[in-house]
């Protein structure tokens, strides 16, 4: 009964009919996966507008689980069961592949069943006609044993793996997969220009770690040296928004790189890709005399695509609340000169709330001060801040090799052919007359294959013309 029911197992999970349906699930699941938002893979203030936006969708796909779907138990559970299909079909391939790598010696009985059999009648000596057939298949690249009245030939041997490497790569891009989907990390930096922050847990604006990743945060520093709204690379070509990173190990700059839109940096498994960027007024917050109580540079994001920055913040401890547009403008000249070669001036509107009550609504230029009862809030300084989308997934590498092995493996099925010859010689002394059994296979392409067996048999009989029938 246990045997039996081995049996029925094996059966199942080797099903081609299974494979097929186990991935045309994983298809439909990713192509719903990638239409319906999901939250395990966007930024919370992401999700949550579009959740906003669009309420009854949000809850029914919710209810369904459909917003959790890369990471649902339905999901995980269609790729186990592949992943145990793959194994079961490749145990099974692999056992044949490695039988007919052994190889047999054939009888006349299994020959003359091959598509491509002859028999052949000579009246020369077995060791004359197993010289003569030996060299032919040498000649034509077959490696050739012999035993007795036995010759058996074979050329491209390893292409009889070729199915079961494949196999193997689909494994090994499975594993990678998984491997990379819970050992990964992805997150949200966000940095002003001249500011450095480590590489850490903390200094992720968001930030979402697998289960494997282990809090392994390198922790090197990163650096803004320079924030370009409007980059030319060497060529002079447009490239749009620019960020220059610098990252230090030990103070030493380990790589630094200009990262823009389709030109990412990477530096040990990381890769860093430009974001959203801004404009960061820094406003100050000093007494009477001059000393500084409080100041930061306050983030203003462009809503509307305007080149217009606004933000609201808070000022201090002082229970006020701001809000702020900034952008950068020219004074208009009737010379020629180049748009970038226009110099700016950043110019900063500001309205201060005393608990939802407006006490100030103005314009500041740089270094302008506006007072707030006994204190002043300067405008200092303005620099671009930019979001630099960080992912660190180790499985990436894995599954570009898994694919590069199964380019091998094709190439292994298409291209090297495993074809193979068998011979038995049964000589008859009282008709003095020696029949030759010659048949052959290729494991694909056997059409193909004809005209070369066929060759090889002219040849065969032309040497043995004297005799031959």
């Amino acid at each position: 009964m246990y045997q039996n029911l081995k049996k029925k197992i094996s059966i199942f999970f080797q099903s081609r009919k299974l494979a097929i349906v186990l991935i045309t699930l994983i298809i439909l699941l990713s192509i719903i996966g990638t239409h319906i938002p999901q939250e395990s893979q966007l930024k919370p203030d992401v999700y949550n507008t579009w959740k906003t936006n669009h309420p009854v969708e949000a809850q029914i796909y919710e209810t369904l689980g459909l917003t959790y779907l890369f990471s649902s138990a339905i999901f995980y559970g269609t790729v186990l069961l592949l992943f145990i299909n793959t194994i079961f079909c490749t145990k099974n391939m692999l056992g044949n592949a490695l039988r007919r790598l052994i190889g047999h010696f054939q009888k006349k009985e299994f020959i003359s069943r091959l598509e491509n059999s002859t028999v052949i009648q000579t009246s020369k000596e077995k060791n004359e006609i197993i010289s003569l057939i030996t060299s032919e298949m040498r000649t034509l690249g077959y490696k050739v044993s012999q035993e007795k009245n036995f010759i058996r030939a074979e050329k491209n041997k390893l292409g009889i793996l070729g199915t079961s490497i494949f196999h193997l790569c689909i494994l090994f891009i499975i594993l990678s997969a998984l491997y990379g989907s819970i050992g990964r990390m992805e997150g949200d930096m966000r940095l002003t220009e001249g500011q450095t922050l480590s590489e850490d847990h903390g200094n992720y604006m968001y930030i979402n770690e697998g289960p494997l990743f282990f809090d392994n945060h390198q922790k090197f520093d990163i650096t803004l040296e320079k924030f370009y709204p409007d980059y030319y690379d060497e060529s002079n070509t447009q490239r749009g928004a620019a960020g220059k990173l610098s990252l230090k190990i030990d103070g030493e700059v380990a790589a630094t790189d200009i990262v823009y839109s389709n030109h990412l940096m990477t530096y040990g498994g990381y890769t860093f890709l430009g974001n959203v960027y801004g404009m960061a007024p820094l406003l100050i917050l000093r007494n009477e005399d001059g000393s500084v109580i409080s100041g930061s540079y306050v983030t203003a994001s462009d809503n509307d695509d305007s080149k217009r920055y606004v933000a609201m913040f808070d000022i201090g401890d002082t229970g006020l609340e701001g809000g702020l547009m900034v952008y950068m403008t020219a004074n208009l000249t009737s010379g020629n000169i180049a748009e970038g070669d226009v110099e700016q001036t950043p110019v900063l509107f500001l309205k201060i709330f005393d608990r939802g009550t407006e006490i100030f609504d103005g314009k500041l230029g740089l270094n302008d001060a506006v007072q707030i009862g006994d204190k002043y809030l300067v405008f200092s300084d303005v620099k671009y801040w930019s979001n630099f989308y960080v992912v660190k997934d180790d499985g990436t590498l894995l599954v570009y090799a898994g694919f590069g092995l199964i380019t091998l493996s094709l190439t292994i099925m298409f291209f090297i052919i495993p074809k193979r010859l068998w011979v038995e010689i049964v000589s008859d002394e009282n008709a003095r007359r020696t029949e030759i059994y010659i048949g052959g296979r290729a494991e694909r392409f056997s059409s193909l294959y004809e005209e070369e067996y066929c060759s090889l048999i002219d040849h065969i009989k032309e040497r043995l013309s004297n005799g031959t029938n």
